[in-house]
């Protein structure tokens, strides 16, 4: 959420970008757009009007009496539905940092980014994220003309966290894979480079920002940014007050964020600061079809896929009244149906056979389609895990989610649980690390007793291991990429609990093994 939260810088940078006082027509005109857009960008637009824009404005017509402020003025469909899930707006678009600051900033800040990184061409794989040929940004990032304005405003979507990488060896071409959680994203990374390199007076200012956008060729209104840095700094600098106050015990590291602690920071304010870090694994977010009606998030605080959703859009930035549900909505229909990654590699189908039934014998009851504890909570007396994710959610932080409402939605699902919730295990090879808070590497390291699984590990390989299932985790780096070492004694990291299976054989455990590898 925190990297959604960076793109709210627009309607600052649109109000100071070029402020003239208001001549002609200008009253009309600032009606006509916040009749069309929507209060903030009529704001926006009125510390911008002269007589100029104001005719402009004008001979604008909105496209339909639907469009507008209901959907965050026309948010496009994009075909086909894939498309849409990886580029499709869920409204942080609208107040988004501005696309010409998101080219110019790894130019300005080039001697932050990590070793290797070419500030010119893709420079945001740095942190995990996935370029596609031909894109300007990411796959997660949408993007939007700010009308009439004319400037192209970005924010990220779910595709961010929820598109993967997976290599069969170093040198091997990855393969992507939808509806994946990213465990290559290093949100705090990225935001600390962001945050960083703006609060920076050396770098973030109008001479080097104004070096960058001619490199770029950047012209009219997303130019003269650069001479009101300024504004900037003062926003992020409150923006990165919020998030450092957010508890932490040592890095989340790639695929990792801790929702409750940003949710309460950016959303609900500081008395409902969590004063445990509570980090938590990105999650699959596939077949969402099996899982209606079920308990969501990992401690089943939420039956309601539609209240998930556009939590998550609010937290990124979208304002609140402003929330475009038919493309929320859309990325939902892509999720519902798609389905779980078929395991890449060979399979030894005598040991699935034999695995199957391990499987049904000692796992089916919490984790098959039809299991008699399947979408049920475990409490934490029973299963052990980390407690921080649990604890850290309160009855009167569950009061204050509930009350969130906006145009088109109220909040009014979401409780508070003892524990967290079994799941069906669809395209579980590619879900680690594992447990709630991403703290044990593979699954043959999950069959083992809690005693004797790594107590450190590093998060942040692609390169994934057959044997054990799941990703190489015991090298510091590949080439000029860090990965960041996970410590399971400090708070939040806990890789206790969960102890099913432990006493399987070795035979049974291979056995089983290859059979989660089919699901």
């Amino acid at each position: 959420m925190s990297l959604s939260q960076l793109t709210r810088l627009a309607p600052l940078l649109v109000l100071v970008a070029c402020a003239e006082p208001q001549t002609g027509d200008c009253g009309s005109a600032v009606q006509h757009v916040t009749d069309c857009y929507g209060d903030e960008i009529g704001l926006a637009f009125a510390e911008t009007c002269n007589a100029e824009t104001a005719t402009t404005a004008l001979a604008e017509t909105c496209q339909s009496s639907d469009d507008g402020k209901a959907d965050s003025f026309s948010t496009p469909i994009l075909s086909p539905p894939v498309e849409h899930f990886k580029y499709g707006s869920i409204g942080a678009d609208k107040l988004g940092l501005p696309l010409s600051l998101m080219k110019a900033i790894p130019l300005v800040c080039a001697d932050m980014l990590p070793p290797g990184t070419d500030p010119r061409n893709k420079p945001y794989t740095a942190f995990g994220m996935i370029y596609e040929p031909g894109k300007a940004l990411p796959i997660g990032f949408s993007s939007r003309r700010l009308p009439i304005i004319g400037m192209t405003l970005t924010g990220s979507t779910c595709s961010t966290c929820h598109t993967a990488t997976v290599r069969e060896t170093p040198t091997a071409r990855p393969s992507l894979y939808f509806g994946a959680p990213n465990q290559r994203f290093d949100v705090e990374r990225f935001n600390d480079f962001l945050m960083n390199c703006i609060s920076d007076r050396s770098r973030f200012n109008s001479t080097n920002l104004d070096r960058a956008f001619r490199e770029l060729g950047v012209t009219g209104l997303d130019r003269i940014l650069a001479y009101k840095s300024t504004y900037v700094r003062a926003f992020v600098a409150d923006l990165k007050t919020k998030v450092d106050s957010v508890v932490q015990d040592g890095p989340w590291g790639p695929g990792r964020d801790d929702a409750i602690g940003l949710s309460a920071a950016i959303l609900l304010g500081d008395e409902h600061l969590p004063t445990i870090p509570a980090p938590i694994d990105y999650p699959s977010v596939w077949n969402q079809q099996a899982r209606k009606g079920h308990s969501l998030h990992w401690d089943g605080a939420s039956g309601s896929a539609l209240e998930r959703n556009v939590l998550v859009a609010v937290g990124a930035g979208t304002p609140k009244n402003s929330v475009p549900l038919q493309s929320i909505n859309a990325i939902q229909g892509y999720l519902d149906t798609l389905a779980p990654p078929k395991y890449p590699f060979a399979i030894d189908q005598t040991l699935v056979a034999r695995g199957a039934q391990v499987f049904q014998q000692r796992c089916d009851s919490c984790h098959g389609a039809s299991g008699a504890r399947t979408w049920n909570v475990v409490p934490l007396s029973e299963i052990g895990t980390d407690p921080n994710r649990v604890n850290v959610v309160t009855e009167a932080g569950i009061k204050a989610i509930n009350n969130l409402s906006g145009s088109g939605w109220v909040m009014d699902n979401f409780r508070k649980t003892d524990g967290y919730v079994n799941s069906i295990l669809d395209g579980i090879w590619l879900r680690a690390p594992y447990l709630h808070n991403g703290s044990v590497p593979t699954l043959r390291d999950l069959l083992k007793p809690a005693a004797q699984r790594p107590t450190t590990f590093f998060r942040g390989s692609d390169v994934y291991n057959k044997t054990d299932v799941g990703f190489l985790s015991n090298a510091a780096s590949e080439g000029n990429t860090s990965f960041v070492r996970i410590d399971t004694a400090r708070a939040g990291n806990s890789n206790s609990g969960h102890e099913y299976g432990t006493d399987l054989s070795a035979a049974d455990v291979d056995a089983l093994l290859e059979y989660l590898k089919t699901l």
